[in-house]
């Protein structure tokens, strides 16, 4: 199994103390996953969220949909 490392994706936003990114990316079995990080700027730790997708292009649906919400919310690309 070889990793497909030039389709990983990657994007964090920021808003005022909050922050956000996501991920497109495999795992160590080769699925395709989305990992999700979100949490208070100034916290050590937040939370996160991963999704094992079927195809790499259903990760990608999912990425574009988080990076719409994030920018209707008032989130800024760091």
């Amino acid at each position: 199994m070889e990793y497909q490392l030039e389709k990983w994706k990657r994007q964090d936003w920021r808003k005022d103390s909050r922050h956000y990114s996501c991920e497109v990316r495999q795992n160590l079995f080769g699925q395709w996953v989305v990992l999700r990080r979100w949490g208070r700027v100034s916290a050590k730790q937040g939370q996160s969220r991963e999704q094992v997708c079927d195809r790499y292009e259903q990760g990608l649906e999912i990425f574009e949909s988080v990076n719409k919400r994030r920018a209707k919310r008032g989130y800024r690309i760091w």
